[in-house]
């Protein structure tokens, strides 16, 4: 069952934003809320979605928490991994960790693109580049962006311009892109926001709270 912020970020579908982009600090439950959203249609056969992280080792962690999160609906096979669905459909990993690696998927189609970490992305162009493949064919399937980061990184300047975020946002965000005409939304999650978090594990919230000023 999904937490209150995931449930939010989860509700909105392709007629209402193009682009999500959940979390803006650690522990808000972005990994789970991304891999839950990646069910969505996985059971017609036609769906294609795109898993990616700037270095393709550091989908590890993802890898491991998919292969519990989608016990019983399909297995991971292939190196570089894919999740493949008992309905057919599939979800691929990759890497943006050069400007050319958006080659790689020049040309296909993924209906879901999800995005680990999207501030370690350096450019705004690599992204963009990247989500040109976010287009669809099949009727009944519309194209969706999802993204997820904490407030770091080399991309951490352009994420914050892209998705007018200022200051420390409680409530969404909601810009329509003066080019396309099309919506983008920063869902806001904190540690707060995952009870899971707060309640199982008081260690790592003390911990946080002892971080120094600016890091914290």
């Amino acid at each position: 069952k999904p937490h209150l912020k995931q449930e939010l970020a989860l509700s909105i579908g392709p007629d209402s934003a193009f682009e999500i982009l959940y979390g803006g600090s650690r522990g808000g439950g972005k990994t789970d809320a991304g891999q839950a959203w990646l069910l969505y249609d996985y059971e017609n056969p036609a769906l294609r979605s795109l898993v990616v992280r700037r270095n393709a080792d550091d989908l590890r962690d993802w890898i491991d928490r998919a292969r519990k999160f989608y016990r019983g609906k399909g297995e991971i096979v292939g190196n570089p991994p894919e999740v493949r669905f008992h309905k057919q459909s599939v979800v691929r990993t990759g890497h943006l960790k050069d400007e050319n690696a958006y080659t790689k998927y020049q040309g296909h189609e993924y209906q879901r693109i999800l995005i680990e970490e999207l501030t370690h992305i350096p450019t705004e162009l690599q992204y963009l580049k990247l989500i040109a493949s976010c287009r669809s064919t099949v009727p009944g399937l519309k194209p969706q962006v999802m993204a997820n980061c904490n407030p770091d990184g080399p991309g951490f300047s352009w994420v914050k311009k892209r998705f007018r975020i200022e200051g420390t946002p409680t409530e969404p965000i909601w810009t329509r892109d003066e080019v396309t005409g099309l919506m983008r939304v920063f869902v806001p999650a904190r540690v707060e926001d995952n009870p899971t978090l707060m309640d199982n594990d008081p260690n790592y919230i003390a911990m946080l709270k002892g971080l120094p000023d600016g890091l914290r």
